[in-house]
């Protein structure tokens, strides 16, 4: 069994080099680390250049949007399942994949999914997200921490980001497969680090995400689609924890 880890960039050549490190440092080795670069001109190629080896795949490519790129890199992977991190991300201790590994092959899950801690250029945390989720269902698909999310690479494959939405396709992806009878492991542990300033955490993008939340939700939900974004609000709001993770101790 092979884990396949995937990281989107462009034009951010300083993140990308966080989750690099990140990824190349963690104690399994049995995995493939796919960057697919959307076309950076910023210098990123020779950076990743020095770090290819057999594990470390490049991609280039011209994308529609993050979502675009993520299929493709999904499409692209030889591992068994996919976990993704974006740039800026880091795992939370270089033994997150390795437990990550022995649960995915003693429970044999569909997919698996943990903890989240959010980080700023202060290095500490102040958001958690870490909700225990005892059955998958639509409701409780809104409480999956998208980006600690490992998944069978056929359930991957067979559905795919839907590109008509640039920030909340997670939202869409996580809602489509709850509908789906798949076996899963909720991990009680902190599996990232995410640094905020993302897509998902820029306050420029607040309205873009607040109207594909909306417009989502109302296709899963129907009339209750208002009800079901407010109790999303009060799950985010419940998140702003005051907490100190120091990263240099992960």
């Amino acid at each position: 069994m092979k884990l396949s880890i995937l990281t989107i960039v462009k034009n951010d050549k300083r993140n990308l080099l966080i989750s690099l490190d990140s990824v190349l440092s963690q104690s399994l080795k049995n995995f493939e680390y796919i960057i697919y670069d959307g076309m950076s001109t910023d210098g990123t190629k020779f950076i990743i250049q020095r770090y290819l080896n057999k594990n470390v795949r490049y991609i280039c490519r011209a994308d529609k949007n993050y979502y675009d790129a993520l299929n493709y890199a999904i499409k692209a992977a030889s591992g068994d399942y996919i976990g993704i991190l974006n740039a800026g991300d880091k795992y939370f201790s270089t033994n997150v994949l390795n437990k990550i590994y022995k649960k995915i092959t003693a429970s044999k899950c569909d997919l698996l999914f943990g903890n989240l801690a959010y980080f700023d250029e202060k290095i500490y945390s102040t958001r958690v997200w870490n909700f225990k989720v005892t059955d998958l269902n639509p409701i409780s698909a809104l409480k999956i921490a998208s980006p600690t999310l490992f998944i069978k690479r056929k359930v991957a494959t067979s559905n795919p980001y839907n590109i008509n939405y640039n920030i909340s396709s997670d939202t869409d992806f996580n809602l489509r497969i709850s509908k789906k009878k798949l076996n899963y492991v909720y991990l009680n542990e902190f599996i990232v680090l995410m640094k905020t300033g993302g897509l998902s955490t820029n306050r420029n993008f607040f309205f873009i995400k607040m109207i594909e939340d909306i417009i989502i939700l109302k296709k899963y939900f129907k009339v209750f689609f208002i009800c079901i974004y407010l109790y999303k609000v009060l799950i985010k709001l419940r998140t702003f924890k005051k907490i100190k993770i120091f990263l240099n101790d992960h």
